[in-house]
């Protein structure tokens, strides 16, 4: 077994390079902590100050939940664990080759700086919680990265490649203004590269920057590199074709600011728009900050206009742009060639010594811009585009500047410089609403605007009506105009990608949806990203504005091909999250699913981790299909999949989404005519509402369940609703009733010969004979339920049955019987005690404790049950374990 435990970035454990799940909280802290010190001693007293951020709870309190997260921790590590116990404290015991900080180090005093900078993937420990560790630990370590990046750059410096260094040392610069060694080495690169000018104006920055914020001079070896230079010559003057600037611009500092940091380099920029819709405002952005960069480039500044998507007009041919260009200095007629790599040639000369900007707007390709680059040090392309151009970014060192959606704030502003600010404020509602309806599209607002600015009499919220009665035209000419641009295959996924309702699809779902070769899938895919026709925002997986899908969504007629994709999209989720609920219910009847597709591939789990770290990721997609079905009169889809969720939803504590979901599948259900799916979605109904405390409607529900299942003769379903029925009597109070139903359930378990429903209706009677304080009967009932489990080897049901036996014990007084008891089921190996479990038992081994006057244990026992409670995100059962906490500690 290979083991790799990683700091330098997220805090990750793989075992044979597969992530072992490190629980959140402090036993993240923790890890993090004791790996920070590779194989040295930690005390208790140290680890408390870090987990608590210098205030603990009490000494005593937070030693014990520290041993708690300890053994927490070692659990969840399994035989990944490197948690040692010391005298006094713990340590990380690792092997130098098995951190990538101690890697980092032994690389680097090697002289490997950039084979050691390789293990950096982001900030140290950077999904950790915690503020001293950012103020203590972080800093020296990324004290030590800049040493070695520094010492990395020297060595590159040291064999001529300045030219290639400048992007990095701008970027490095900026990010360490008062690093002087920084700047030293970008003069150098900048000297390398022949750019001499820029190299005198990187020194001028950083003096003016040392003498604002410290009052000094630049140190020896900065003013050494100034006196081997000489000032720039002085440049004439050229045209100014740039367009105006919009009135309405609004926003975008953050983006204004990244362009400026760009230009420092002199490289070409791109700026592309994050979900990539036309009109999402490049060209304004582009055009507001070249007016104000203007005076950088006093030789002159270019526009073109490439049109690159207009749907009315061909792309702008690059020999045509070069022609108006050189016109613009004077070469004209005869002197340009007639060949457009000799026209592109003769741009770069005139361009070589001089500052120019050149703004190439609505660009189509990279084929369409090469020709149109400069190659003078002192000039800047600006770019914009629908498209990402990756090959200019490899090729020609262009900074990629992603323009996204308008953030509220800032639609706002484009808004009331349409319409002003007392309209504007006079409909803050219809404001919010036209924003949401616009998505943050600064074309779609402007739109909008437009519309209301052409009428003063027209309210904000009139116009949210009109709008959302109807499509935006032009906004669908936008998008029109990219998707003409696709192949056949990628134009069908666009469309298909419209039919889906969930946040986001991964690349197994979409797959399914599309119906072809996965790698062909991706690539469409990728074309759509590189388009920004959809988002990649996580690796494999992909989304889009809700316009462009309204858009994909409206050329769809009620055809088969549309009806067989979403057909393949709910089986994929259906026999996925079926195979999830297997793992999680190992006891479960299984569901008789439609035969599986050929061409649809469901997603496959090695253990219950897996599968619920996958309905996790899925959740809102699960929850939207569900509904898909419905909407579409997939009516078996529908209740299936709300059944095979059952599992996922019952174990995260989500009853309000499960009688949701319930509903949509009993109304698929009654549509359908199927008794057998009525019973199962009345009985899924009912067991929701129990959770919720909804005692009377669940107990409707439970008799209109029975009396579906008995119709039909479903044994399992019979005894299933019984069993469940019982319990919400029990709950309710009504011990007698829940009585008789348990020994109905029990008697049809028997006639069924299920082991495991056998023991589950036998442990559950227990527990209503416990609350009827029957304890022989009670003791009985636990006794068979054990037997049964024992003989037929149902581990899953160990938890629960032993955790029964002590809630015997303590009900009979029989305190130190039920601390051994709780102590057993606490013992058991994680995958056998689920946390649902965990937590109830730790309450009862709390209780326990409390009633034999050891308050101190039963604190501790709470105070462990929190740190569950707390890592789930239940904030409900965690403040009344607060509460409980406070109590015994008055």
């Amino acid at each position: 077994m290979n083991v790799e435990y990683r700091v330098l970035g997220p805090v990750e454990v793989l075992r044979d390079g597969v992530p072992v799940a490190v629980p959140a909280g402090r036993c993240r802290v923790l890890l993090a902590t004791l790996l920070l010190r590779p194989n040295r001693f930690v005390s208790v007293d140290e680890l408390v100050d870090r987990l608590w951020d210098g205030e603990p709870p009490t000494l005593d309190r937070a030693h014990k939940t520290l041993h708690m997260v300890v053994r927490r921790l070692r659990m969840a590590l399994g035989d990944a664990n490197c948690v040692r116990t010391a005298t006094g404290g713990y340590l990380a015991e690792v092997g130098e080759d098995a951190l990538d900080l101690t890697r980092f180090r032994r690389l680097a005093a090697e002289g490997e700086f950039a084979a050691a900078l390789a293990h950096w993937r982001g900030e140290v420990a950077s999904d950790v919680n915690s503020p001293h560790l950012r103020r203590e630990d972080v800093p020296p370590l990324v004290e030590e990265r800049l040493v070695v990046h520094g010492r990395r750059v020297d060595a590159d410096l040291a064999r001529g490649r300045g030219a290639g260094l400048v992007d990095e040392l701008t970027e490095l610069t900026a990010e360490h203004p008062l690093r002087e060694g920084f700047w030293a080495q970008l003069v150098q690169a900048l000297h390398q590269a022949g750019r001499t000018g820029e190299a005198l104006a990187a020194y001028e920055r950083i003096r003016d920057h040392l003498d604002d914020e410290l009052g000094v001079e630049p140190g020896q070896p900065l003013r050494d590199l100034h006196a081997r230079f000489l000032d720039p010559a002085s440049r004439e003057d050229v045209p100014r074709r740039l367009p105006a600037v919009d009135a309405h611009f609004a926003g975008r500092d953050a983006e204004l600011e990244r362009l400026t940091e760009a230009a420092t380099g002199g490289t070409a920029v791109v700026i592309t728009a994050i979900d990539g819709e036309g009109g999402i405002g490049k060209t304004a952005l582009a055009v507001r900050w070249a007016h104000s960069v203007a005076q950088r480039f006093p030789d002159g500044q270019l526009y073109a206009d490439l049109r690159g998507f207009d749907p009315s007009a061909d792309p702008a041919a690059p020999a045509d742009v070069l022609a108006s260009f050189l016109g613009a200095f004077g070469v004209s007629g005869g002197r340009v060639p007639a060949d457009l790599p000799e026209r592109a040639a003769l741009f770069r000369s005139v361009l070589a010594d001089r500052r120019v900007l050149v703004l190439l707007d609505n660009a189509r390709d990279v084929e369409q811009v090469r020709p149109l680059l400069p190659a003078g040090r002192g000039c800047l392309a600006v770019i914009t585009s629908r498209n990402r151009f990756t090959g200019l970014v490899v090729r020609e060192g262009a900074v990629p500047v992603t323009l996204g959606l308008l953030g509220d704030t800032d639609a706002v502003a484009l808004l009331t410089t349409h319409l002003g600010a007392a309209r504007v404020a006079a409909e803050p509602d219809a404001v919010a609403d036209l924003v949401a309806f616009c998505g943050g599209l600064p074309l779609a607002l402007a739109v909008a605007a437009s519309r209301a600015a052409g009428d003063p009499g027209l309210t904000l919220r009139a116009l949210v009506g009109e709008l959302a009665a109807g499509p935006m035209a032009h906004v669908e000419a936008v998008f029109a105009a990219s998707c003409g641009r696709l192949d056949p295959g990628t134009a069908r996924l666009f469309r298909l990608l419209g039919l889906t309702t969930g946040p986001d699809i991964s690349l197994d779902a979409a797959t399914a949806l599309d119906g072809r070769r996965r790698a062909e899938v991706r690539r469409s895919l990728q074309t759509l990203a590189r388009m920004h026709l959809a988002t990649e925002h996580a690796p494999g997986r992909y989304s889009s504005h809700d316009l462009l899908r309204a858009y994909a969504r409206s050329s769809w007629d009620d055809d088969p091909e549309r009806l067989a994709a979403v057909r393949r999209l709910l089986e994929f989720y259906l026999h996925s999250v079926d195979g999830a609920d297997e793992l999680l219910r190992p006891s479960r009847l299984d569901v008789a699913l439609s035969p599986l597709p050929d061409e649809v591939r469901p997603v496959l789990f090695d253990d219950p981790a897996a599968a619920a770290a996958w309905c996790e990721t899925e959740h809102e997609n699960l929850l939207a299909v569900v509904r898909l079905a419905g909407d579409h009169g997939l009516h078996q889809h529908a209740w299936q999949l709300a059944t095979v969720m059952f599992g996922y939803l019952y174990l995260r504590g989500r009853p309000s989404e499960r009688i949701e979901l319930t509903h949509v599948a009993l109304a698929a259900a009654r549509a359908s005519g199927d008794r057998y799916a009525e019973g199962v979605t009345l009985h899924s109904l009912a067991n929701a509402l129990t959770a919720l405390g909804d005692f009377a409607a669940a107990d409707g529900h439970y008799a209109e369940a029975l009396r579906a299942r008995e119709e039909i003769g479903h044994l399992h379903g019979i005894a299933v609703t019984l069993d469940q029925w019982a319990i919400n009597h029990a709950l309710s109070g009504d011990l007698e009733r829940a009585r008789v139903l348990h020994e109905r359930a029990i008697a049809k378990r028997e006639e069924q010969g299920s082991p495991s429903g056998l023991a589950i209706a036998l442990n559950n009677y227990s527990m209503t004979l416990l609350a009827l304080e029957e304890f022989d009967a009670a003791l009985t009932a636990n006794d068979e339920a054990s037997a049964v489990v024992a003989k037929a080897g149902l581990t899953d049901l160990v938890a629960s049955t032993l955790d029964t036996r002590g809630l015997l014990h303590l009900e009979r007084g029989h305190l130190d019987e039920a601390v051994e008891v709780f102590g057993r089921v606490l013992a058991l190996p994680g995958d056998q005690l689920p946390d649902a479990i965990r937590t109830v038992t730790l309450e009862n081994l709390a209780d326990a404790h409390a009633r034999a006057g050891r308050a101190k244990d039963a604190v501790a026992a709470l105070e462990e049950a929190l740190l569950v409670r707390e890592e789930l995100g239940n904030e409900k059962a965690a403040e009344k374990l607060r509460a409980r906490i406070a109590e015994l500690e008055d």
